[in-house]
């Protein structure tokens, strides 16, 4: 590991890496080295790909590249015109290419990115007709190195790259014929999408990885390609979930819990607790906004359920940010199912939820999210005074609720929340108003 991020190192400003960067590097070499293990070719290849492995353990990789680069001379035996080879030997000439794109892929640098992307095109092309699904899955490969420039490095380059390989490469696919291929490039295809909006803000482009994620598992069987299948579920019900949400659309939302309903069914927890718990809080979300919209009390206490497991294993110490985004979801939940029943100690624990949010919501290091919640709890206080006929405690609200939207007001990009908050204010006033003068 160290030998792979002394590139990122040297590079000038550089921070730590994260550890999302290490765990996707860790990942390269393993499958890396998973490759050389496999048996390939005559003693000689099998030799040097020996002394590769044992290069690439110790962080040679200069060294593992050369032997990789006279593997691949013995293969081709001092033939001039490779298209002349039989189709066996073309096959072991590019798959051992596609072990050098891996090989510069381990490289933390966007040249040795581009290399290793040059390098699957390569072993693409040499593989050819002797192995037409191998020459895809490099090919696809060659799409992915370019990606990951963008989300290793930043900027849009790598994604501008590899939308149009990938778009090029799904016109030769078929969705009944190379059905896991298709779906394997439709999911490739929808990520690049979807994190190039990420970046720009176009949300046309989520539109178009919400088409090609419906794309890739319409004919996908679970059986098929399982984790395939399941990446394509989440990336669908996630993209659902936030264009629903953010575009009052109840018919993406449904959307969103069907797909994330079929996910969980056929998924144990224990096979990847991490994604697992994603997929439930978004079907939980889904569920909270149509419970909301619906008035409909079980919607709004499956949303509750869900989001209480997703709290309980959160480690508040480790992601504090995201325990008090479950905190103020909850929050929102139980106000919402508080208008359905008649006792008061529903309403009381969303403030309370609400409260436990702003613990780490601290105006300070987040204002926008403090005046939010804190927004929401002065919402949900003024409806227990209503409830309860409590003056006092609706003039604690308003003068809560004034206070949020002056937060929001006076912070930088606060504009669009300050907007919401004087709309839900002058709600909030009328309430008070008629309370008070009661």
């Amino acid at each position: 590991m160290a030998a792979m991020m002394a590139d990122w190192l040297r590079r000038a400003g550089s921070s730590l890496p994260g550890d999302a960067l290490l765990n996707r590097k860790a990942g390269d070499f393993l499958a890396l080295v998973a490759r050389l293990a496999t048996a390939l070719g005559d003693d000689e290849i099998k030799r040097l790909r020996g002394e590769t492995a044992t290069a690439i353990t110790e962080g040679r990789f200069a060294e593992a590249d050369k032997c990789l680069a006279q593997a691949e001379l013995h293969a081709i035996g001092g033939s001039t015109d490779l298209s002349t080879l039989p189709l066996e030997r073309r096959l072991l000439i590019g798959e051992n290419r596609a072990d050098r794109a891996a090989l510069s892929f381990l490289r933390t640098t966007a040249e040795a990115y581009h290399e290793a992307a040059a390098r699957y095109g390569e072993a693409s092309s040499l593989i050819g007709l002797a192995a037409i699904d191998r020459s895809r899955e490099t090919a696809l490969e060659q799409a992915k190195a370019l990606a990951r420039i963008s989300e290793d490095f930043g900027g849009r380059d790598g994604y501008d790259a590899a939308i149009p390989a990938l778009r090029r490469l799904l016109e030769g696919l078929d969705s009944l014929a190379d059905t896991v291929a298709f779906a394997g490039v439709q999911e490739a295809l929808a990520t690049a999408l979807d994190k190039l909006a990420g970046l720009t803000g176009n949300t046309k482009l989520l539109d178009e990885a919400l088409a090609h994620c419906r794309a890739g598992i319409e004919d996908l069987r679970h059986d098929e390609a399982p984790a395939l299948w399941r990446a394509l579920k989440l990336r669908l019900g996630r993209l659902a979930v936030n264009l629903g949400v953010s575009r009052k659309d109840d018919n993406l939302l449904e959307e969103a819990v069907a797909t994330y309903a079929t996910a969980l069914a056929v998924w144990k927890r224990s096979d990847d607790e991490a994604r697992w718990l994603e997929a439930e809080h978004m079907i939980s979300r889904a569920r909270a906004t149509l419970g909301r919209r619906r008035s409909d009390l079980s919607l709004l206490e499956r949303a509750f359920n869900g989001l209480n497991r997703v709290s309980q294993a959160t480690d508040r110490s480790r992601t504090p940010m995201r325990w008090a985004e479950l905190q103020d979801q909850m929050g929102g939940v139980l106000a919402a199912m508080g208008e359905r029943y008649s006792e008061p100690v529903v309403i009381e624990e969303a403030i309370a939820a609400f409260a436990a949010a702003l613990e780490e919501y601290r105006e300070e290091r987040v204002p926008l999210l403090w005046a939010q919640t804190r927004a929401n709890q002065a919402e949900a206080m003024l409806q227990l005074a209503r409830r309860n006929k409590d003056k006092a405690l609706a003039q604690q609200a308003l003068a809560q609720l004034m206070a949020a939207t002056q937060i929001a007001l006076k912070a930088a990009n606060g504009g669009t929340l300050a907007a919401d908050l004087q709309k839900r204010l002058g709600a909030a006033g009328a309430v008070a108003t008629k309370l008070l003068g009661g």
